[in-house]
């Protein structure tokens, strides 16, 4: 009787081990991925290409709007009257309210954009990382920063194997060229930037336009 509990128990001995592998969790260094595919490359240079565009979009409508108030400014003459000039202050807060929500508008688009963009090539890498976790025996897929992992074996990352398997799937991007925007006219009467953080300079008549489009 003895030796068939003993017998019991190395059988459970075993199949813990086992049960317990088949319910892991993989780690994911999908940022990694996403470099080694060329994907982040290519977000970052079609935002910033997208950027440009909508950069240069701005400033013909900054040209558009100078024109207009300079129109204004003309046709009161060098001595305006208070009407006039009550015209010209009401002419320029209009010009730079809306020149403000199309800007804004710019930088949502360029957001939302970027979102889509990180969204797209989860969705398509979602079911390459589980094969590659379940190759190794796990069901469960947590990505290396997102929570922040505190630590774990190197057994059950799958980065490697999930950028062999999203590489045989034809995953892998090659970032196009970036296309610089033109160069800035005069500074408008209407004082904003242009969409995008590191384009600020595009409304000052400085020249070319050096734009990041981060994951970021």
């Amino acid at each position: 009787m003895k030796s068939i509990l003993l017998s019991t128990f190395a059988l459970l001995a075993l199949a813990l081990p086992a049960a317990a592998q088949k319910g892991g969790v993989a780690v994911l260094d999908i940022d990694e991925v996403a470099r080694q595919l060329g994907v982040e490359e290519k977000v970052r240079v079609d935002l910033l290409n997208m950027q440009n565009n909508l950069n240069a979009d701005l400033q013909r409508t900054q040209e558009t709007m100078q024109k207009q108030m300079t129109g204004v400014e003309e046709a009161a003459g060098e001595n305006p009257s208070e009407e006039q000039k009550r015209q010209i202050i009401a002419t320029n807060q209009q010009l730079n309210e809306e020149f403000n929500r199309l800007k804004g508008q710019a930088q949502n688009t360029l957001a939302q954009e970027r979102v889509r963009m990180i969204n797209e090539f989860r969705i398509r890498l979602e079911p390459i990382a589980l094969k590659a976790a379940q190759e190794a025996g796990l069901e469960v897929v947590l990505m290396k920063v997102t929570p922040p992992v505190f630590t774990y074996a190197t057994n059950v990352d799958i980065t490697q194997a999930t950028v062999k398997l999203a590489l045989e799937a034809g995953m892998q991007v090659k970032a196009a060229e970036v296309t610089n925007a033109p160069a800035p006219a005069a500074t408008p009467a209407t004082p904003a930037a242009p969409a995008g953080d590191d384009a600020k300079a595009k409304g000052k008549g400085d020249g070319k336009e050096k734009g990041k489009a981060k994951g970021e």
